[in-house]
């Protein structure tokens, strides 16, 4: 239930919670994700999930409702909190890299399915990569710090050498800039 304090990572359990038992995946990704895997160092202002599946705004709206969300755009807000509630059009992607398995964590009786620790790196990065955008490196930098243990910089060097071979436009340098951040003290 979501209740005047609810944080964000609270909407995001109810909120997939709510999909799951309409029998839908949401999974939570963008900046969201990088709140959920580094919440000291990132705050998103808003939920964002994929879904699995294309549903009309419609179906969305339905399954929001109940949970005190109103469609205002092509956003969801809620009385009772700051942050808001986005469905991206799928399908999940990273750069040209189709995401097809996430994590699934559980709080009680609640689940949430969130992008890995890595993709959430690239994601973040991603946003860096692609469009110079300096607080992407920052919050890639962050969740890989974060999350040491769970992301895996081979893959993540693996996928960044694939970008860089499909899109001219990519600097080497960027990938070369968050192993050197990611380092830094």
């Amino acid at each position: 239930m979501i209740q005047r304090g609810s944080s964000l990572i609270d909407g995001a359990f109810v909120v997939c919670t709510a999909f799951d038992a309409a029998d839908f995946t949401a999974v939570l990704c963008g900046g969201s994700a990088a709140t959920f895997y580094a919440p000291e160092a990132y705050m998103s202002a808003d939920d964002d999930f994929v879904l699995t599946v294309e549903l009309p705004r419609r179906e969305i709206s339905a399954i929001m409702a109940p949970l005190g969300f109103r469609e205002s755009g092509r956003i969801y807000v809620h009385d009772a909190v700051v942050w808001t509630v986005d469905f991206p059009r799928g399908p999940l992607a990273i750069g040209r890299d189709i995401v097809t398995t996430w994590a699934t964590e559980r709080r009680g009786a609640e689940i949430l399915h969130v992008i890995s620790p890595t993709d959430s790196v690239r994601d973040r990065f991603m946003h860096y990569f692609a469009w110079n955008d300096y607080s992407g490196l920052t919050q890639a930098v962050a969740v890989a710090r974060a999350q040491r243990e769970r992301v895996d910089l081979d893959a993540f060097r693996a996928w960044a050498e694939t970008e860089l071979r499909e899109t001219p436009a990519y600097e080497s340098r960027r990938v070369e800039a968050f192993f050197k951040a990611l380092h830094e003290a």
